[in-house]
């Protein structure tokens, strides 16, 4: 062993030293950065950072029926993927390996390939698989790329279309074109007319309720659901408002109109109209009877004064009767024949004596008969004695009268 070879020795240990030194440096500095980048995603998350406004996309697709089905995507990124695109769209995709190319669409809703087999109908000649396009100003272009290796910003439009052609080349069918703006067009509010007829009614009768509306997805009227365009026949029995409801892309409207019920006046009840009672009018005096023309007074005979009979014995109830009966005789004529009946601490009571008749003499000597008798009769009271004078009187003065006429 020389000395020489010290110094070939330490010279070789120390570059090895440095050299191992920078790539300590370099790895430390690998997992620095490493570290700050995983911070920063803890910190800020990736959908944070790049969050801006909601973006939109638009999405046309023509299956093999040439039903085509047509959306507008919305996402905050600033691109996504094509297949992000499809994934954020309501239909249902599946993916299959397109080698260099990326992912390959092989079913969208049912139509195409199973995943294992993503390009089944590419065995022979004829070829069908979902060709891939992009709009470019009013004509879709052909992608030669799969989905996932193609970006989509906001304002681009995505095609699809399941048909004839060749993987990676060309296809022979198309989506149809539609613009962004047709695609992702500000949602349109609904226009309402909305009103009924007529709007104020009377208790018992009834109204129309006419709605139109136009850019409508679902209408309601009161919770229940109608046409868009149609009217119903009401009768409420008060005021009553009614709501119609519309749904439709744009968002919820409500809108409401009233019909207005007033209740019937109630009848007016008959009432009894005063009358006043009838004001008495003075009557003229009635005239005065006519005055009596004297006529000359029928002859009145006073009788004479008869005799007074005195009995001889005292009656037993002790009663003393003295009769006196005038006699016809010939009186003047404006006298009248009185009665007059006395007893014991009696006063004289003159009875007048009716008139004569002028009708016949047996009339006249009836009624002094008559009188006659009701005095006797008035005399039963004082005994038989005095019942039977009076009797034997009542006998001479009837003999006389019917002498005297």
């Amino acid at each position: 062993m020389t000395v020489a070879g010290l110094p070939e020795h330490a010279d070789s240990n120390t570059g090895y030293q440095n050299g191992v030194q920078m790539k300590r440096m370099t790895l430390g500095l690998l997992l620095g950065s490493a570290t700050v980048a995983l911070l920063l995603l803890r910190v800020c998350p990736a959908g944070e950072v790049l969050a801006q406004d909601t973006q939109r996309a638009g999405l046309v697709v023509r299956f093999y029926d040439g039903s085509v089905f047509s959306e507008c995507i919305e996402f905050s990124q600033p691109d996504i993927s094509g297949c992000e695109v499809l994934n954020l769209s309501s239909l249902s995709v599946v993916y299959g390996g397109y080698g260099t190319y990326g992912e390959a669409v092989c079913t969208i809703n049912g139509v195409g390939c199973p995943a294992s087999n993503c390009f089944c109908e590419c065995g022979g000649v004829d070829c069908e698989y979902w060709a891939y396009y992009h709009l470019g100003g009013a004509k879709w272009n052909y992608s030669t790329a799969g989905c996932s290796s193609h970006f989509v910003e906001a304002g681009d439009v995505e095609g699809w279309a399941w048909g004839a052609g060749t993987v990676g080349a060309t296809s022979e069918v198309q989506p149809p074109v539609m613009t962004f703006e047709e695609l992702c067009a500000p949602p349109t509010p609904p226009i309402v007319d909305l009103y009924a007829e007529p709007d104020n009614v009377v208790a018992g009768q009834c109204s129309t309720v006419h709605w139109s509306v136009e850019n409508a997805g679902v209408v309601t009227l009161n919770g229940e659901g109608v046409r868009p365009t149609d009217a119903r026949y009401v009768c409420p029995q008060n005021t009553q408002t009614f709501e119609l409801r519309v749904f439709n892309d744009s968002g919820e409207y409500s809108y409401e109109v009233t019909v207005r019920v007033t209740q019937p006046s109630p009848t007016p009840r008959a009432t009894a109209t005063p009358t006043r009672a009838p004001t008495a009018t003075r009557q003229p005096p009635a005239a005065p009877p006519p005055a009596a023309t004297n006529s000359p007074r029928a002859p009145v005979l006073s009788p004479s004064p008869s005799p007074t009979v005195v009995p001889s014995t005292t009656p037993t109830s002790g009663a003393t009767l003295l009769a006196m009966v005038a006699t016809p005789s010939a009186t003047p004529p404006d006298e009248e024949p009185t009665v007059v009946l006395q007893g014991s601490g009696d006063s004289e009571h003159p009875l007048a004596m009716p008139p004569p008749s002028t009708t016949g003499e047996e009339s006249v000597g009836l009624q002094r008969i008559l009188l006659l008798l009701g005095v006797g009769a008035g005399t039963v009271g004082f005994g038989a004695i005095a019942f039977v004078i009076m009797l034997m009187l009542l006998m001479v003065i009837y003999f006389r009268a019917r002498t005297h006429f």
